[in-house]
């Protein structure tokens, strides 16, 4: 049982049609808003329900408005309802509110970000996670983007898809050892969004080669019982699949450095190759405590597989 949000339309579509070719039974969210966040259409998530139907696959609609935090409850409650169980929850939905220079920007458009994004996600896990706790098993999805490494004129889309980064990694960790598994993915695709892009050849590149359902493959693995890692975050595009690191160098150590100290080995702090990608704020403190003595030295994570962390 999976509850895929942002299902009627483009890439959540394509992920609910693949996770209902491969057996699952779907609840498609979604409640036909414009690319801006505005105004509501059911026939979208019907038409996603009724194309899983006509190839024999089982699926519900909802048309929750998931900026509401009693909305996204609800949506959870309702796939609770119908099967009930939550195997798997891919949250997909989400929307742009077009570029502005940030001096110009509004709190309300951040607030209207947040929103579908991060306080969506956090309420539709939040909902979930006792139940995912009780049957011992569950997988979430959370759709960022590389919006996340920073979008001149898009700081509000920017802040909220950098937030997954937090909430991913705290539940991944908290549900590691309860069979629970939470993972972040930044995918590329000819969406709605992406036809608004200016003319130019990038944009015919893009429309051509860059289809939505090339991400679905990975969302399913993650949403899968055979999913192999945990608290991983993923750039995905046009067939490519790439790991998103984190990481931290050893850094310079003078207690008594003053500020010209400071301002005269930032080439040498910049230019030091990265040994330690952190998974938690644990794992962060325990590189620290490493670098500064205090404890032996010893690898964190597997810098080029899986984390031991994953099991």
């Amino acid at each position: 049982m999976v509850l895929v949000t942002g299902a009627g339309r483009g890439m959540g579509r394509e992920h609910a049609l693949l996770l209902a070719r491969r057996g699952a039974r779907v609840v498609v969210s979604d409640r036909g808003v414009d690319l801006f966040g505005k105004g509501a259409d059911e026939g979208p998530a019907q038409e996603t329900v009724e194309a899983i139907r006509t190839e024999g696959g089982e699926a519900l609609v909802c048309v929750e408005d998931l900026a509401d935090p009693e909305g996204a409850a609800r949506a959870v409650q309702a796939t609770i309802t119908a099967y009930g169980r939550l195997d798997a929850l891919a949250h997909n939905a989400g929307f742009t509110l077009g570029a502005a220079p940030f001096e110009e920007e509004a709190l309300d458009r951040l607030e209207r970000q947040l929103a579908i994004n991060t306080r969506a996600a956090f309420v539709l896990a939040r909902e979930a996670w006792p139940l995912m706790l009780a049957q011992g098993y569950g997988r979430i999805v959370l759709a960022a983007s590389t919006a996340l490494y920073g979008l001149p004129g898009s700081a509000p889309y920017s802040t909220a898809k950098a937030s997954y980064i937090g909430l991913a990694r705290s539940l991944a960790a908290e549900g590691a050892g309860q069979g629970i598994k939470v993972n972040l993915v930044s995918p590329a695709g000819a969406t709605r969004m992406a036809h608004n892009m200016a003319e130019s050849e990038l944009k015919s590149w893009f429309l051509a080669n860059v289809q939505v359902d090339q991400v679905s493959p990975l969302v399913a693995l993650l949403c899968h019982e055979a999913c192999p890692v945990n608290g991983e975050l993923f750039v995905a595009g046009a067939g490519r699949i790439a790991r998103t690191v984190i990481g931290e160098t050893v850094g310079i150590v003078d207690p008594g450095m003053t500020v010209e100290d400071v301002l005269a080995r930032m080439p040498e702090i910049l230019d030091q190759p990265v040994i330690a990608y952190p998974r938690t704020t644990g794992e962060a403190l325990t590189h620290f405590m490493q670098v500064m003595g205090f404890m032996p030295t010893a690898p964190i994570t597997s810098v080029g597989g899986r984390s031991d962390r994953e099991a």
